[in-house]
């Protein structure tokens, strides 16, 4: 099977073949052969041996793509083919609720109940695997719950902070 992702800002051609009866597979990325073994120890939680070497990757998918968090560093990887089928079809709405990608702790809130937030304002910051991820205000709004403290673990889909849209925005998502 072939595919293309994005990565940042390149586009990698890859090929994967169905797995043999050991459950191992052969991938060709950019004409470099490896031998893959995945194994989904929980959702969101795959451990993998590429070649002679362990990685436990940690998955979160959000609407237009997949974080996926590997030797404590993050990347975006994207559908290629579904990229530009988007680009053609008109733009899409971003992210919609404040939620960690990843399991996390949370390190900082930077809001309290019925503070108005701009959209991209951070709202709170979580850790995950030594690393600090702020999450942005998806729209201007009102806040209306802070859902999490200090010191709180959070999976992917915990709403950590609710914020009532302005009228305005609402008005723009519909048209």
């Amino acid at each position: 099977m072939d595919y293309k992702i994005k990565i940042g800002e390149e586009i990698h051609s890859i090929q994967a073949e169905l797995p043999d009866e050991s459950g191992s597979y052969r991938v060709v990325i950019q004409e470099c052969q490896t031998n893959v073994r995945a194994k989904s120890v929980s959702p969101g939680f795959i451990q993998a041996q590429i070649d002679d070497r362990s990685y436990n990757l940690f998955l979160a998918p959000e609407a237009d793509g997949t974080w996926i968090w590997v030797d404590g560093r993050a990347r975006f990887v994207q559908d290629a083919d579904k990229i530009q089928r988007r680009k053609a079809s008109g733009p899409t709405a971003g992210p919609t609720q404040v939620t960690p990608p990843t399991p996390a702790s949370v390190v900082k809130i930077f809001v309290e109940i019925g503070q108005e937030v701009e959209k991209g304002q951070a709202v709170v910051v979580v850790s995950a695997m030594k690393m600090e991820i702020t999450l942005v205000a998806p729209y201007a709004g009102t806040v209306t719950a802070v859902n999490t403290e200090m010191g709180a673990q959070a999976r992917p889909g915990d709403i950590l902070v609710d914020i009532e849209p302005h009228h305005e925005e609402e008005e723009t998502k519909d048209e």
